[in-house]
């Protein structure tokens, strides 16, 4: 079979052609490492080969803990993975533990710091990448609406929960990381971009190696043996026994409406109501019901995953009603 040439978009570290199928895009990573948007630059062999591997591991890993990825499985060649197509949104979301880089200049923090709930940043993709604000978020249109941008959030938490306790029995401090998400052709939020060392910063956690491309920003060590010797960690046993497992309280919001194709009659009384009363001015009306609800669970993914079973069975009838979820960290 002939494999397609055509490159659908090319970035700094990655090439994206068509795949074997309109549901697919294949992803190639480059040998190429860049730092301060680009004015630091060179190709290291076998870099490209090193990021596949760590982000199908770390993809794989956010897929069994029920995380939705872009991720497909591996492609043809030891440097290409095949994804989902999406629509990406111009968003760089940065989740921080603890204080290193930007916000260390941005807020003097001392660097290394812990922060005593993680930290989730906004950046608009846009040539310098500037910080961005929730409310600018939704001014400029960069995500469908509230709810959307509220799922982003969510789910890059979520994602921190299942890196920390990934890499901490490894001996691996996750300080912070950037994550792009997407659309897909459903409709469906999912995570995209790369999950590699280019994107985190790890340090080892009795030594405070450096375990991330700031080798290469800050002329530490050499990247590719940085990133064989990650991998190598990361493909091993945990060295370190886990903490304990410890039970958290989780707010959510459940909000369960008639689906607009359904006739509810409560609407219609009420809508009838506000005319006889002279509020004409209101056109459309549809009632229901808002349910605050507290769980107990390990993580923020299985309280979402308690509280969607408890929707879906029994505060809504999934014949004539959907439901809208907010949980709260």
């Amino acid at each position: 079979m002939t494999v397609a040439t055509e490159i659908l978009a090319e970035g700094k570290t990655k090439i994206l052609r068509p795949g074997l199928s309109p549901n697919e895009v294949r992803v190639t990573f480059k040998d190429a490492a860049t730092a301060f948007n680009g004015k630091k630059y060179a190709e290291i062999p076998g870099k490209g080969q090193l990021n596949a591997q760590i982000s199908t591991l770390l993809f794989k890993l956010l897929e069994s803990a029920g995380v939705p990825t872009c991720f497909v499985r591996a492609g043809e060649t030891s440097s290409e993975l095949v994804y989902r197509p999406l629509t990406m949104i111009p968003l760089e979301v940065v989740v921080r533990n603890y204080a290193y880089g930007s916000i260390i200049k941005r807020f003097d923090f001392e660097e290394g710091m812990p922060f005593q709930k993680p930290l989730v940043e906004f950046f608009h993709k846009t040539s310098d990448d500037p910080q961005i604000t929730e409310a600018l978020i939704l001014e400029l249109n960069l995500v469908p609406n509230q709810a959307v941008l509220e799922a982003i959030q969510l789910m890059a938490l979520q994602i921190n929960e299942v890196f920390l306790q990934f890499f901490g029995p490894r001996g691996i401090r996750c300080a912070d990381f950037k994550l792009e998400f997407g659309i897909d052709p459903d409709g469906k939020l999912l995570l995209g971009d790369e999950l590699s060392p280019d994107n985190f910063r790890l340090r080892d956690t009795q030594t405070g190696a450096v375990l991330d491309k700031d080798v290469f920003r800050l002329d530490l060590a050499d990247l590719a043996e940085t990133y064989r010797h990650l991998l190598g960690r990361m493909q091993g046993p945990a060295t370190q026994a886990a903490p304990p497992t410890r039970l958290h309280t989780y707010q959510a919001e459940v909000f369960v409406q008639s689906r607009k194709s359904i006739l509810n009659p409560e609407s219609k009384a009420i809508l009838e109501g506000l005319h006889v009363l002279g509020y004409q001015s209101v056109q459309t009306l549809n009632a229901g019901k808002r349910i605050v609800i507290q769980v107990q669970a390990e993580s923020l993914l299985a309280a979402e995953k308690q509280v969607r079973q408890v929707a879906e069975t029994v505060l809504s009838n999934p014949v004539i009603e959907d439901y809208e979820l907010r949980l709260k960290p």
